[in-house]
């Protein structure tokens, strides 16, 4: 199924959700069943010729056929149960207590008696401009659920105590229209098919076929019903929300949010950040956010609010547009009043304390990288200001001024230096980047369109990695200026190429003895820091190098990095496989788009390895002999 036939089915079937809720709720249980109950009936298959198979072989019939099916049958049972279970974990966060905030557990409990929901078992408190609520079991998909509702502070600063309250019902809805407990089984279903199937394609087992052909026919109008109904539930608890508090405070909220939200995600950092490098301060994220918003100005706010206004219901998201959810409601689009006091100075008995609290956490988790970044921040800017002040002609200097113009000062002020970069040096394929930047900036001018489409199209035959982003950008101008024919063109070759990146991710990931191997290409210069860091570690004896050829997309470069080590005898290597493969993957950061292998157990992968000209580039023992 394509991208345009999904859309197609899924707009019809919000209208079906829409006209018949109950039987459509039916309709996506009775789908859900089907997919469960044929990946059931096979598991109940293969465990019956599992056990005949155990019992003729315990009965002396021990032929080759029966250990065959005993066999089959067990390793495609395995890989059946080990997929359907899914365990949901508890959710990461500062879990509240009631002494905490004895407000915000009354509003609950009001709301859930108006409402007729569960308890919520916790109230977990996270960075996130978010709330949502969680139901998870115990065992997977079986067992005892707890409610989890977990809340963000920065929301929490942001929105009045009316406005909360309403997105506290919107949430507390889900759970009252049972939406929770069927959405979070079929999360888990869908999780449990998806890992089926890359089990049994990753393996490549006899039997692969028997849910192939099923699923490729299943799934995609199993996700078409299920975002249909994800999305109906969205309107329906918008709706619910409304009436436990006002549909005036819940589009309130979403029109807060969706100033907030924006700016805090994309540039509420990156200004904090600017102010800490200049005054060499500690940040205080959770505090200075909500300054920072109090003090945005009208002009902004409302480019934010704009902004979220103009943007269309995607098949991305199950949540509706901005201003599909205000019509919904029947209430204006316009920006609420700034609010003088917020849903955690009202619910909170101590929301000084949170807050520092939250603040202290990030400093401590991000600290040493705040310092780092702030160090390098000074430097870009010192050096931009060095380029500021001289006329600059080669590529290198050209490259770094335009994009520390952007980062210190507007990307309209960098514009004549793309222009320039253009101009001269179009036939270097390093410029990739600033092309497709001034290409995509001709686009907004009609005098400078098709320029800007050559600069975007030679872009992308400069640097593979610019391709996606690219056909995207050049999608979204012909939707925009309803260039429905060259729209389909580009999306059908999006579509294509995003299919080849994630074949060539496939084949990054996965490091076969029988791949193509070459001699590497690298630059002795990164070879001879990757020599240093390799040197760090006493227990890697032999280190080999060389390029994997990628099928799907021939120009990506892939590397792979097979070490050989010494380690104490009696180690189980399966055991400290994975923290020896974190450490070696954070100490070897010189090795860029390289697979880290440990070939202790790899004997033929080594033996490929070796038969590659100069593929050794690191030996122990040549590091002794040299000291």
């Amino acid at each position: 199924m394509t991208n345009q036939e999904f859309e197609i089915l899924v707009n019809k079937l919000e209208k079906q959700a829409s006209a018949n809720p109950k039987l459509y709720r039916f309709k996506v249980i009775m789908l859900t069943g089907l997919g469960f109950g044929y990946v059931a009936l096979f598991l109940s298959l293969f465990l019956f010729l599992m056990a005949i198979s155990v019992s003729m072989i315990a009965d002396g019939d021990f032929t080759f056929g029966n250990v065959k099916v005993l066999l089959l049958t067990g390793t495609l049972s395995f890989f059946i149960i080990k997929a359907l279970i899914v365990k949901m974990e508890m959710p990461d966060g500062y879990y509240l207590q009631r002494e905490e905030a004895p407000k915000l557990y009354e509003m609950i409990d009001a709301l859930r008696h108006k409402m007729n929901t569960p308890p919520i078992d916790e109230i977990v408190l996270d960075s996130e401009f978010n709330a949502s609520v969680a139901q998870i079991s115990s065992y997977g998909m079986f067992g005892k659920k707890r409610n989890v509702l977990v809340i963000g502070i920065p929301l929490l600063t942001t929105l009045s105590q009316q406005q909360f309250t309403a997105v506290l019902a919107h949430e507390l809805a889900h759970i009252s229209n049972s939406d929770t407990a069927l959405g979070a089984k079929i999360y888990r279903l869908r999780m449990s098919w998806g890992r089926l199937l890359q089990s049994l394609e990753e393996n490549e087992q006899f039997g692969t076929f028997i849910f192939k052909k099923f699923f490729q026919w299943f799934y995609p109008r199993f996700d078409a019903y299920t975002f249909a109904m994800a999305r109906q539930e969205e309107y329906d608890a918008d709706r619910s929300a409304a009436e436990m508090s006002s549909p005036q405070a819940m589009g309130e909220a979403l029109a807060a949010t969706s100033v907030a939200a924006p700016y805090y995600y994309r540039d509420f950092y990156s200004e904090l950040f600017e102010e800490c490098a200049k005054t060499n301060s500690v940040p205080q994220p959770y505090s200075n956010f909500t300054e920072k918003l109090q003090s945005l100005n009208d002009q902004r706010a409302t480019q934010y609010f704009q902004e979220q206004l103009d943007e269309e219901s995607y098949m991305t998201d199950t949540h509706p547009c901005l201003k599909d959810r205000l019509s919904a409601l029947g209430v204006e689009a316009r920006l609420p009043e700034k609010q003088h006091e917020s849903a955690l100075d009202y619910f909170f008995a101590y929301p000084g304390r949170i807050v520092s609290d939250f603040n202290k956490m990030w400093v401590d988790h991000n600290e040493d990288t705040w310092k780092e970044e702030i160090e390098t921040f000074n430097d870009s800017k010192q050096r931009f200001d060095e380029l500021s002040k001289k006329q600059v002609t080669s590529l290198d200097e050209l490259l770094e001024k335009a994009y520390l113009t952007v980062e210190f000062n507007s990307l309209e002020a960098a514009i004549p230096l793309y222009e320039e970069i253009a101009e001269k040096h179009h036939h270097e394929q390093r410029t990739a980047g600033a092309l497709l930047t001034l290409g995509e900036h001709y686009l907004e001018s009609s005098d400078t369109v098709e320029k800007g489409i050559q600069l975007i199209n030679l872009a992308m035959s400069y640097d593979w990695e610019l391709r996606l982003p690219a056909l995207d950008v050049l999608c979204g101008y012909y939707y925009d200026t309803e260039k429905s024919e060259l729209f389909e063109q580009t999306r059908e070759e999006l579509e294509k190429w995003a299919d080849l990146v994630e074949a060539s991710n496939e084949e990054c990931d996965f490091i076969q003895p029988t791949d193509d191997f070459t001699a590497h290409d690298k630059e002795p210069k990164e070879i001879l820091a990757g020599l240093e860091q390799l040197a760090q570690y006493r227990e890697i004896a032999h280190a080999y190098l060389v390029r994997k050829q990628i099928k799907a997309i021939p120009e990506r470069k892939q590397y792979v990095l097979g070490l050989e080590l010494n380690l104490p005898k009696g180690t189980d290597l399966d055991e400290a496989e994975e923290a020896l493969y974190e450490k070696y993957m954070n100490g070897l950061g010189e090795f860029e788009d390289t697979c880290v292998i440990i070939l202790n157990d790899k004997k033929d992968l080594r033996k490929s390895l070796l038969s590659v000209e100069n593929s050794q580039i690191y030996s122990l023992e040549d590091k002794e002999q040299a000291s």
